[in-house]
Formats: structure tokens, sequence, C-alpha cells
């Protein structure tokens, strides 16, 4: 991959002060940022002022609806949501997850998933947005990827890919060898959307990208049974 320059910021939506010391205690060691909505009334001008990796946020709120709140939040500009929901509802996770939280966590917390989902989310956001300040991913002679022209080569001959498929392409190229679940790759390429056929829209965009390619010799994106794919630079079997 390449180096992570994007400042990591983070913003805290949490009215209850001892959720918020953990987060604080949590990331204290890590070169992050974090700004606390006090009061949470403050949250969206907050937002407004600065570029965030995440938005960490309680959905039950006193003086403020939290869904309402998250749905501003999201159309503004999207970022990574986490929600902290102090009871189990399904309904209220379902509405969530449409209205742009990528993860719902229900007490009683887990504090170390807790953080590992908030990590991970942040390394897939700061990976994505890196992106416009890499070079060109080559592959042997025939195929050249450039995200600062958007655009992708196969043989010197443009592949005329979509907004999405060169950013799916660039998501598999990015990280050659790795396997990448259908909700790993939607959650990064699909920052905008959200839908309940995560794997259906994957598999339509990842079958007319392999359209695309199919003028090389080599398999690029290799199915990985029961997880998802895997972009690898080899010559297909005979």
């Amino acid at each position: 991959g390449y180096e992570l320059k994007m400042k990591r910021n983070i913003l805290l939506i949490i009215e209850n002060q001892e959720t918020c010391k953990i987060w604080i205690d949590g990331f204290k060691n890590e070169d992050i940022e974090l700004y606390n909505a006090v009061p949470v009334e403050d949250a969206l001008d907050l937002y407004g002022k600065r570029e965030y990796c995440i938005v960490i946020m309680e959905i039950f709120l006193k003086h403020i609806d939290g869904l309402e709140l998250l749905t501003i939040i999201h159309r503004q500009r999207p970022v990574p949501i986490l929600v902290l929901a102090s009871k189990e509802d399904n309904k209220e996770k379902i509405r969530a997850i449409k209205a742009g939280a990528n993860c719902y966590l229900t007490k009683p917390y887990c504090w170390e998933e807790c953080l590992a989902y908030a990590n991970s989310l942040i390394d897939l956001y700061v990976d994505l947005q890196e992106k416009e300040e890499a070079g060109p991913l080559t592959f042997g002679t025939d195929l050249v990827i450039d995200p600062l022209g958007h655009q992708a080569l196969l043989k010197g001959v443009n592949l005329k890919l979509t907004r999405i498929e060169f950013d799916l392409l660039y998501c598999l190229a990015s990280h050659t060898g790795q396997i990448l679940s259908r909700e790993q790759l939607y959650d990064l390429v699909w920052k905008r959307h959200n839908s309940y056929q995560v794997d259906e829209v994957v598999k339509a965009h990842i079958k007319a990208l392999r359209r695309k390619l199919e003028n090389s010799n080599i398999e690029y994106i290799k199915n990985v049974w029961g997880i998802g794919y895997q972009f690898l630079s080899e010559l297909k079997e005979p």
C-alpha cells in the first residue's frame, strides 16, 4: 500500500461523558485528533468545519434526534459512521444503516471490539482517500491503472470504465493478493449509497469489469468461493 498522510480527525457525538472518556483513552496513543461535540447540538457545526475520517455517535440522544442528525451528516459529506445504541432495537438499527451508518453496536459494549471496528473503518476510508495522491499502478506491460487520470489502460487501450468500475478495480489492484469480501468492497467503493443487495450490486459490477478486461490473457479478478475476490496478475490457466 501507500503511506498514510491524511490527517485523522474523529468526531464524537456522545452525551455520556464516561463513554466519551473511554473513546478518548482508547485513541490516545495514536496519531488522531478527537473533536467532542459538547453540547451535541453543535455537532453539525463542528462537522462542517473540517474533514473527518469517522464519526462515532450515540443514536439515542436526549436533546436532539440522533437518526435525523446521522442522515444529515451522511448527506452532507459521507464518511464512515459508527453508531452506539443503548438498547437493542432492530427497526432502529435498520433505519440507521439505511441512513448511512456503517456499524451499529449495542450495549453492553465490548470496548476492544468497538475500537477494532472504528480503526478498521478509519483505515478503509483513509486508504481510499489516499489514492488520489498515489501514482499509477502497473501490472507487467499490459495493465496500467491511473488514479489521477481516473482511467485504466489495457495494452494501451482505454477501458472506458464507469466511476464505480474504476474505483472497484483500483481498490482490488491496490490490495493485490489480498482477499476482499463483498462487504469490504462495498464499504470502500460505494461510500455514498446504502443497499440491501450488497452481494448483487458488487457481483454485477465485477461481472461488467471482467468483461472489459477479457482481452487480456491474464485473469485479474479471481473468485474466492464463499469469501469474495482477489486481484492477481498472473496468466490464465490453459
